[in-house]
């Protein structure tokens, strides 16, 4: 076969690579687990970044995806050290890649032939006729999307890294599972509400940093907005997409738990869900305008919509969390 390219919806939430990887493969039928998680968010200190929980090891736990990680030692005995067989031979059997590269070789990013950075990557298609590559990453001003690269760029931006980091170096094989049965679990997503909260840790089988958790985490954002005044840089707009994400995600949380009876339906409450991520969605605006015009006056603005929108979304959330408890004894 000279050209397969696997489906990829569009993703739902993409802050990072691998949620526009999972919500665009992803079937249906794993959006209970999606509405069970995604809830705590946390601050990783040697990251430097804001993520929901477990941002790590998503991919590999999550019960809708086959997933298959490869050391590169073992990549090289079956296919030796050229990615075109891996790639073609994976696609065919309908799995998707995901592998880091060096930006620095691949073209379709800003960082071609200016700057390293290893970066993940999903490989989703191959066109052998035109030496082409079908990946998806978030390439676009931090959007995901879909693109092509020749093979030979793939090639140099996986081998040239450095094995310094295994992860790095690492293949893995991913496959959307069919005909999952996943259901919603109430004391989870309340759980879930509760520790996002009231900043509780939330733990994973392996610590392997320090973190912050919940509004504890968000609080860090002011820091952050603080600094940037100061020396005149640009505020990292990821965080501020993430939130505005994980609004959209409790909007459609709402909806789906009413819509199954887990709670009493509530047009005005849904509003107030929509408003709440209407809101974030403003405030991301605003941050992305600041990074261009830099008008630290701005900084102030953000500042100020960041804590009332805080305000408004401890409130919702609480009465969320009353509702679900409601929920539960009408059962």
């Amino acid at each position: 076969m000279s050209k397969n390219v696997l489906k990829l919806g569009d993703p739902v939430i993409s802050t990072y690579t691998s949620y526009g990887t999972l919500t665009s493969i992803m079937n249906e039928e794993l959006w209970p687990w999606i509405f069970n998680n995604f809830i705590q968010i946390r601050y990783a200190y040697d990251w430097g970044i804001f993520s929901f929980d477990s941002h790590q090891y998503l991919l590999g736990t999550c019960p809708g995806i086959s997933f298959y990680n490869l050391p590169q030692e073992m990549v090289i005995s079956k296919w030796g050290t050229s990615l075109k067989d891996v790639i073609t031979e994976a696609i065919d059997m309908g799995y998707y890649l995901y592998i880091y590269a060096d930006r620095y070789y691949i073209a379709s990013t800003d960082y071609y032939q200016r700057e390293h950075l290893m970066h993940e990557v999903l490989v989703y298609g191959y066109d052998l006729d035109r030496n082409l590559i079908y990946i998806a990453d978030n390439l676009e001003d931090g959007k995901f999307v879909q693109v092509t690269c020749a093979l030979d760029e793939l090639e140099e931006g996986y081998w040239t890294m450095s094995d310094e980091y295994s992860f790095w170096t690492e293949v893995r094989f991913l496959k959307p599972i069919e005909n999952i049965n996943y259901g919603i679990y109430v004391d989870q997503i309340i759980s879930g509400m509760e520790n996002y909260l009231n900043s509780s840790e939330t733990f994973n089988l392996i610590r392997d940093q320090e973190y912050d958790f919940g509004m504890q985490a968000i609080q860090r954002i002011f820091t952050e907005i603080e600094n940037s005044a100061l020396a005149g840089e640009a505020l990292d707009s990821r965080v501020f997409h993430l939130l505005y994400e994980h609004k959209l995600l409790m909007e459609l949380r709402l909806t789906y738990l009413m819509e199954k009876a887990y709670m009493e339906p509530d047009v005005s409450f849904v509003e107030l869900s929509t408003q709440l991520k209407q809101d974030y969605f403003k405030l991301r605006n605003i941050v992305l305008k600041y990074n261009i015009t830099r008008d630290a006056r701005t900084l102030g603005k953000i500042s100020e919509r960041l804590q009332e929108n805080l305000t408004k979304e401890k409130a919702f959330i609480t009465s969320f969390i009353l509702r679900l408890q409601r929920g539960k004894t009408r059962v």
